[in-house]
């Protein structure tokens, strides 16, 4: 029994891996980029298989070349995406109590939407009314433009849907020209930053001065600033907004149906890489 389910481990998985990916494509979106990282985890597991089960370097006296390069491969392609999983998990955030913490602003991060499977952005929103109630005074940040294939922006969606329901339209300002979250960052705080200005001089809301204003990215962080984004999201908001001078976030977790949860973190992954690459992070 062992030895049979040491022989077709790789195999179940690789089956596993292609079901689950055809599901997300099926009830959420295609991803051509997910695609192909989870159908490359198929192939090196089928590969790591067919090695197993029928050895290619049997009448050799030495591994073969073709078997040592598909194990090194595949071990390092699994150990990268399982390292990066998991410093996103236990990277070390800042959760508010909905309680214990009065915003001055919120900026809610958006999601890619379509016609109807928008659960990942509605779980956003609904988190931004919640807050809304409980804060009179605090105002949203909406950010996203509108991507190729959506049907409209992202924070035009969040707006409508916010004032659908009650929001006072004052409360909400837009920032409808990032298209990733290196642009929702820095385009929300300029924002925050005319707002701040506007408000000290109209209403004296907020007195407290601005310090290192001459700087490209002055200190906002006599602010209290609420980042609001899925769980997997939040590693790299916060450390982008560290790179930014933000050194005092406070991260506001949304829920994720569990089902997605694997395709979003390994979705993560990528994209904490290419902020890597880009050099947009600070741990």
């Amino acid at each position: 029994m062992i030895k049979f389910l040491k022989n077709t481990i790789c195999l179940f998985l690789a089956i596993v891996i292609a079901i689950y990916i055809i599901m997300c494509d099926i009830w959420m979106t295609f991803s051509f980029s997910m695609n192909c990282v989870f159908f490359t985890a198929v192939i090196l597991l089928l590969l790591m298989n067919y090695i197993i089960n029928y050895p290619i370097d049997k009448e050799e006296r030495g591994p073969s070349f073709v078997r040592i390069l598909t194990q090194v491969v595949t071990v390092f392609y699994f150990t990268g995406i399982i390292s990066l999983l998991l410093f996103n998990i236990f990277y070390p955030k800042n959760y508010i109590n909905v309680y214990d913490q009065k915003y001055d602003y919120i900026i809610v991060f958006g999601a890619g939407i379509s016609k109807n499977k928008n659960e990942i952005m509605n779980s956003r929103v609904e988190k931004a009314i919640e807050y809304s109630k409980k804060y009179k005074k605090c105002k949203f940040v909406l950010t996203g433009a509108k991507g190729s294939d959506e049907p409209i922006e992202e924070a035009l969606y969040m707006k409508n849907y916010m004032t659908d329901r009650g929001m006072d339209e004052r409360r909400i300002i837009i920032d409808n020209h990032s298209y990733n979250t290196y642009e929702n960052l820095i385009n929300s705080l300029n924002l925050i930053k005319k707002d701040v200005l506007n408000r000290n001089k109209k209403e004296n809301i907020i007195t407290r001065p601005f310090k290192n204003v001459e700087k490209e990215y002055f200190d906002l962080d006599f602010l209290n600033i609420g980042f609001m984004s899925s769980e997997f999201h939040l590693t790299r908001i916060n450390m982008m907004a560290k790179k930014v001078g933000i050194y005092r976030p406070y991260d506001i977790a949304c829920e994720t149906i569990n089902i997605y949860k694997p395709y979003m973190y390994i979705r993560e992954d990528l994209s904490l890489f290419k902020a890597f690459v880009l050099n947009q992070l600070k741990i």
